[in-house]
């Protein structure tokens, strides 16, 4: 658009020219670099913390307050990931996706070494599981 009014300044009156494309060719620009700079802040500020069967997710971000959130991990009922892009398929930062029990999909943007995540979850799943099951699950055979 620049170079369209530039070359056809002759053609175009100098007020249309002035006052209509210079601002719009000026606040695209600026949306593109606003967008841009919040889809930064949106995707990198993701922190995953597994501690005692729980799945604690912490979302900082520089424009508004950090949000924490605790997701049981009994309540995920499938795991998964996937990538999108070429650099980021090279560097291993995948995104998470869990599923929960009432059909919610949760993605984790960028994670690094998703595979070991992954695990790490699985693992603690399984630990959680065979806790429950000392716990709630009574064995006939010492009663008798």
């Amino acid at each position: 658009m620049f170079y369209l009014s530039l070359k056809f300044n002759d053609k175009i009156w100098g007020d249309i020219n002035h006052y209509l494309i210079f601002p719009l060719i000026f606040l695209l620009v600026n949306y593109a670099f606003i967008k841009l700079i919040l889809w930064y802040i949106k995707f990198y500020n993701d922190l995953l913390v597994i501690y005692n069967g729980h799945l604690i997710v912490i979302k900082s971000s520089l424009i508004s307050m950090d949000n924490i959130e605790f997701i049981d991990i009994n309540k995920i009922t499938k795991l998964d990931t996937y990538c999108n892009g070429i650099i980021p398929n090279f560097m291993w930062f995948w995104n998470l996706v869990a599923e929960q029990q009432r059909d919610e999909l949760r993605t984790f943007h960028f994670v690094p070494k998703p595979f070991k995540a992954l695990q790490i979850l699985n693992e603690e799943k399984q630990k959680v599981l065979e806790e429950m099951k000392k716990r709630y699950i009574v064995d006939n055979k010492e009663d008798k």
